[in-house]
């Protein structure tokens, strides 16, 4: 049996005005496909281990995978699209294709990417060759896509530590669907819902995840995923969702998606994280009696589409005089240079942080003591995508007052402790640690952070909905509409 893996994997914000281009994504072709990935807790290295276990050839084309950003250029997805498209034509014929996709990909000339790149794939293939997908929960879904594909499997878990495990899914479903024993029937039913993002951890999104794993119980019901959506994507397949993947029954796919999206819908105003202004936020970690806290860059993640060089929480934590604090991460590429130019040990008067656009915040003039200059490079050990190898440019550990700033070239969200430990910091010796993310930071310091606080402000992910235009998204829609049903 031989199977074709490879994906294009992008989290679109549209409201980033810069394009995402061919330079921003990290591109592995044919077998450098297989080298990344083994031993990885990321899609493709699931689906490399289930293809192990059930005796399948695996032909690795191309995986292409970016920091969420803007809008893909029309170039960049027209050579990524060819790329993937002309490898698989090159191996024809094949039994399967397993795609790591996302969900929420936008490209100049494709409003969603991965409706376009399944239909391309299916013309190819033709009806009888298996497509087996895996998706980000922050997907923003279209019906027409489960027309195309055979088998779908998305996270369940924010921070998504169950990657790996969704990519084994996808592809240890595929001798199934070859002989027959299952055949799928997929619903999609969609909310009129609009969804900051928000852990599954804890509170109402654990409950609806337990409802979903409590249908799965029923050995018909293949999957149950609730799909949070990304509400920073201007689509009109934006919204909340739950996907059902049931064996030969309609009628029970349908019924399961629907219970689940009821019980969302009821529990909506439960969902939304608690956020505090950066100096509140601050002054609540302040008032903390066990540590380290965790204050929160959420309106800045670059997990999202921002570009991480927004400056309103660190303000705030120099401002409040903290000690033994630390900040991660800031990108500056320009102050990155000045530190490696001066050296370690030297003193330097930076302009940092607040350079991409005028949302953001003003940068922020500081005298710097340079502590550490680093390559940039180590391997992730969160259990979020643990034994990636991350790459965030030249760096520079700078102290300011009270607080180490870890400072990249690239933008990067922290997933773990490592880009701390890098440059010498211990995180759990420290009172409070600045996080530029929202919650995928937590499968990673679980254990290590003993509390934390959402800090919002102007920003591409501010929980504040209302400062974002929403021209295609359907309405009415809640939270923007109030008397919106369902």
């Amino acid at each position: 049996m031989k199977i074709v893996i490879g994906g294009i994997e992008h989290e679109t914000n549209t409201h980033r005005k810069a394009d995402a281009y061919l330079s921003d994504f990290q591109i592995t072709r044919g077998d450098a496909v297989i080298a990344a990935n083994e031993g990885v807790r990321s899609y493709i290295g699931g689906m490399l281990d289930a293809a192990a276990s059930v005796g399948a050839s695996v032909i690795p084309t191309i995986h292409a995978q970016a920091e969420p950003g803007g809008i893909i250029s029309l170039a960049a997805y027209e050579q990524l699209i060819r790329e993937l498209l002309d490898g698989l034509r090159n191996v024809l014929p094949v039994e399967a294709v397993g795609l790591a996709l996302h969900g929420a990909g936008i490209a100049r000339g494709a409003e969603n990417i991965e409706v376009d790149i399944c239909r391309r794939v299916r013309e190819i293939v033709g009806p009888d060759v298996k497509i087996v997908i895996t998706l980000d929960l922050h997907g923003n879904l279209s019906p027409e896509l489960f027309e195309l594909v055979d088998a779908a499997f998305g996270t369940q878990n924010s921070p998504h530590t169950d990657m790996f495990e969704r990519g084994q899914d996808a592809i240890k479903v595929v001798p199934e669907l070859i002989r027959g024993s299952i055949v799928p029937k997929i619903h999609l039913e969609k909310l009129p819902l609009l969804l900051t993002p928000v852990t599954t951890m804890m509170d109402a999104t654990a409950a609806i995840n337990q409802m979903c794993r409590s249908l799965e119980e029923d050995p018909d019901i293949i999957a149950c995923t609730f799909f949070h959506g990304f509400p920073y994507a201007d689509t009109r397949f934006a919204g909340a969702s739950v996907l059902t993947v049931a064996n030969g029954s309609m009628q029970k796919a349908q019924s399961a998606a629907k219970s689940v999206a009821r019980f969302i819908w009821n529990s909506r105003a439960d969902i939304p994280a608690k956020t505090f202004t950066p100096e509140d936020a601050v002054k609540h970690a302040l008032a903390e009696k066990i540590g380290p806290v965790a204050v929160l860059d959420g309106a800045d993640n670059t997990g999202g589409g921002c570009p991480g060089d927004g400056t309103y929480l660190l303000r705030a934590m120099l401002e409040a005089k903290l000690s033994g604090a630390c900040f991660g991460v800031m990108c500056d590429p320009d102050v990155v240079r000045l530190a490696h130019e001066a050296g370690v040990g030297s003193t330097i008067d930076v302009q940092l942080g607040g350079k991409s656009d005028q949302l953001h915040g003003e940068p922020i003039a500081a005298r710097a003591y340079i502590k550490t200059l680093t390559d940039g490079q180590f391997v992730r050990s969160s259990p979020m995508g643990g034994g990636t190898h991350d790459y965030v440019g030249r760096t520079a550990r700078l102290q300011i007052g009270g607080v180490d700033v870890v400072v990249v070239s690239e933008r990067y969200q922290p997933f773990d402790q490592e880009i701390f430990s890098l440059h010498g910091i211990d995180v759990h010796r420290a009172s409070i640690v600045g996080l530029k993310s929202t919650n995928h930071w937590r499968a990673g310091f679980e254990g290590i952070i003993k509390s934390d606080y959402l800090a919002d402000s102007p920003g591409l992910m501010s929980q504040d909905l209302t400062r974002f235009s929403h021209e295609r998204a359907p309405r009415p829609i809640w939270p923007l509409d109030e008397d919106t049903t369902y």
